[in-house]
């Protein structure tokens, strides 16, 4: 039986953490309190995931680690991405990601909006007073930006099906029968079959997921939402949060505690009066 030098590679497995990063901001717009704090732990988490197994699976792929430098001088420049890669860490060993969060509405109507502050690292300015779920979201289309052009410059080794074709076959240097065992068919099915090349490659397809470009591609085509602010509804609330993130931000403009203090009172007061929303700082 003719067995595989190598094992074939693909990025399956980033796709679905970049998914898995999708439905926790989702859960995220919908949670307050510390339910919202299990979302985001679990979002970074996800996220973070996105870069280390992209290295582990094209480690030994020819030209990878020398494309991937390039890659991590890009996201290190990039204060928001290297924000994020902190804030894993932080929640994995240190503690609670700390925010500001206002609430509007009651029940199932209730809807979170959260800004990050008093964190670890200084909140960079191009997330400084921004929902973190969009934060969050605008991470992710970052991340699939990468892995999107890892698909390109790689594309038989990111994805099987790519792999499973005649130019797939000839850049990795497989025979038919090698990628018949990688796929758990017996080769010698293969060596005595007399179905041609392209239906023979057509066969081991079937038995292997493909990556969903697709997919990917919409996570990176993501965008800013276009509102009047956090809740165009209530801007007492938004100044209030906005105020909030400042203190906690260590603006150089000096914030009266016990000022700032009556306002979340009446914040509270007048909102429990006409609709509920509540200010919340972790």
């Amino acid at each position: 039986m003719t067995k595989s030098r190598r094992p074939l590679t693909s990025l399956l497995l980033v796709e679905e953490r970049l998914l898995e990063a999708e439905y926790f901001t989702g859960l995220m717009r919908r949670r307050g309190g510390a339910e919202f704090g299990y979302c985001l732990n679990a979002f970074v988490s996800a996220s973070r995931s996105v870069t280390f197994l992209t290295q582990k699976e094209m480690a030994r792929v020819p030209g990878f680690d020398a494309w991937w430098a390039m890659q991590q001088t890009a996201m290190s420049r990039d204060p928001a991405m290297r924000f994020f890669l902190k804030l894993r860490n932080y929640s994995q060993k240190e503690g609670r990601i700390s925010l500001v969060g206002v609430s509007r509405g009651h029940g199932a109507s209730r809807r979170w909006s959260h800004c990050f502050a008093g964190t670890e690292d200084q909140v960079p300015d191009t997330l400084l007073h921004r929902d973190v779920t969009d934060c969050c979201r605008e991470h992710i289309a970052k991340l699939a930006q990468v892995v999107i052009a890892c698909t390109k410059r790689f594309p038989f080794h990111a994805c099987p099906r790519s792999a499973l074709t005649p130019e797939g076959m000839q850049a990795l240097g497989f025979s038919v029968e090698e990628l018949g065992s990688l796929v758990g068919l017996d080769p010698s099915w293969i060596r005595t079959s007399e179905l041609p090349l392209e239906d023979l490659l057509r066969i081991l397809r079937e038995q292997v997921d493909g990556l969903d470009i697709r997919e990917i591609e919409r996570l990176a085509r993501w965008t800013p939402r276009r509102t009047g602010g956090t809740f165009a509804t209530d801007p007492f609330g938004e100044e209030l949060q906005r105020r909030l993130v400042e203190q906690l931000e260590g603006s150089r403009r000096q914030v009266d505690a016990s000022v700032l203090l009556g306002e979340m009172l009446l914040h509270a007061w007048w909102n429990d009066r006409n609709g509920g929303g509540h200010p919340q700082g972790d």
